[in-house]
């Protein structure tokens, strides 16, 4: 092994001290909003095209269409800021 690729202990926990988790943890929480709101307006598209194409609902089609389509802009208009 090289020399380069040991790490001793001290230099570990400098390493550990130094990581900012108050980024990790806001990434890491903007990552989960991003696949809840993915997760939901695929949802709403398969919803939309399910009535489009079998149910013979046009008009509720285009609507489920646009609550999805307008909801996220909405979410991030009115959200409670952090």
């Amino acid at each position: 092994m090289s020399q380069e690729a040991v790490i001793d202990a001290q230099e570990a926990s400098e390493m550990h001290e130094a990581m900012d988790y108050a980024q990790h943890q806001a990434t890491w929480g903007n990552f989960v909003t991003m696949v809840k709101w993915g997760i939901y307006e695929l949802t709403m598209l398969v919803l939309a095209l399910y009535c489009f194409i079998q149910a013979g609902q046009p008009v509720l089609g285009f609507v489920l269409l646009l609550a999805g389509l307008l909801s996220m802009p909405a979410y991030a208009l009115f959200r409670p800021k952090r």
